[in-house]
């Protein structure tokens, strides 16, 4: 059985009282957004995408135009929507495509009575803010996290084209694998163990130690640039920014954010990126030597990952977005995102619009099993030519 989790499945309360009033501060100057992030404390409510470290790495990585939005219902305190501009005038969730489940960050009480006040008012203290944009473009949205509504799904927001996929550890490994096709999962990557250590010395590192970061992560752009050109893939790890981002964040960012990896006789064959928060662990990224394909180098990374997972306190391993069939072997949780957009001016609006409508293009397309394949194996020859 699968678990069907959506943002859709969360209605929104209609309050037949007056609307609640609603305080909209615009913050730009960086110091102020420093501080601001700084301020956040564990006690308060946020996703791994809107951890004080990822914020503190992204909005330091040269580049980046940050825009915090401060939301205060009268008699609350403040909920943060932590945003940044692009150069076409949209703003979105700082991180774009490197942040997949956000939430906005504030106290349990102060979301709860944002979402309370209802999509009419919030959107009318958005345009009444002067908010320095053309639009809002608010990405792969939580529907829910610790069990509060996030008050930036609408009954506009459309479905994002990826789902995620996850699983619970409910206990050791041996556990875990009963639920999980253990008998013949064990085998299998047994089988290609065998192989592997035939072949040399192998290393696996739950996780990468800070000293290595470095060396780990240039492996892992190299071996991802080269994936994404043979699959006809524009690169969103191939500016330096991207590099400096994520350096940042698995040095300063340890022990919520770590690598792990794979080694060959030294040579790094696989690599991967996670997050942990409330005992969540989240794979990022990752990405193996294709020399090494048959043996399954990422599989068994993955693995030994989730074997640390059990030893660790994970409750949730997350797989992050995307639908595999490696990450359908474990996963019995769907995560349906959601992508809200708000225009702002006339030009916006039409940017919105576009936008919502390519979401739901993408989504139709990815959830037809045939036409996905056709366009994967289209990309794939026009990026051969």
């Amino acid at each position: 059985m699968v678990d069907v989790t959506s943002n859709m499945a969360a209605p929104r309360r209609v309050s037949k009282a007056a609307p609640a009033s609603i305080a909209v501060d615009v913050v730009t100057d960086i110091e102020v957004i420093r501080a601001t992030v700084a301020a956040i404390t564990p006690d308060m409510v946020f996703t791994g995408y809107q951890h004080p470290a990822f914020l503190s790495a992204w909005v330091g990585s040269a580049g980046c135009a940050p825009m915090f939005l401060k939301f205060a219902v009268v008699g609350h305190g403040p909920v943060l929507l932590p945003l940044e501009r692009c150069d076409n005038g949209v703003a979105g969730y700082c991180g774009g495509r490197h942040a997949n489940g956000n939430f906005p960050v504030g106290r349990r009480e102060d979301i709860a009575a944002l979402s309370d006040a209802g999509e009419t008012a919030i959107l009318s203290a958005i345009k009444a803010a002067g908010i320095p944009a053309n639009s809002l473009f608010l990405e792969r949205q939580q529907a829910k996290w610790h069990n509060l509504a996030n008050p930036f799904v609408f009954a506009s927001s459309v479905a994002s084209p990826n789902i995620a996929l996850s699983f619970s550890i409910d206990g050791d490994l041996d556990t875990v694998l009963k639920t999980h096709g253990g008998k013949s999962k064990r085998k299998k990557l047994r089988s290609y163990r065998r192989k592997l250590d035939a072949k040399g010395s192998v290393e696996f590192l739950n996780p990468v130690p800070t000293e290595q970061v470095s060396r780990y992560l240039d492996r892992f752009l190299a071996l991802k640039a080269e994936r994404f050109r043979q699959a006809g893939i524009a690169n969103v790890f191939g500016d330096d920014r991207i590099k400096a981002f994520l350096l940042d964040l698995f040095t300063d960012g340890a022990p919520d954010h770590t690598l792990h990896g794979l080694t060959l006789d030294g040579e790094i064959i696989a690599v991967i990126g996670c997050t942990r928060h409330a005992n969540r662990m989240t794979v990022e990224f990752g990405s193996f030597e294709p020399e090494h394909a048959q043996l399954r180098p990422g599989e068994l990374l993955f693995f030994s990952a989730i074997a640390h997972a059990c030893e660790t306190g994970i409750e949730i391993f997350d797989f992050g977005i995307g639908d595999e069939p490696y990450k359908r072997s474990w996963c019995d949780i769907e995560t349906v995102h959601m992508d809200t957009t708000i225009g702002l001016t006339l030009a916006g609006k039409a940017r919105a619009f576009a936008q919502t409508n390519r979401s739901r293009a993408v989504r139709a397309i990815k959830s037809n099993d045939r036409v996905w394949s056709a366009v994967k194996t289209a990309r794939r020859a026009l990026a051969r030519r």
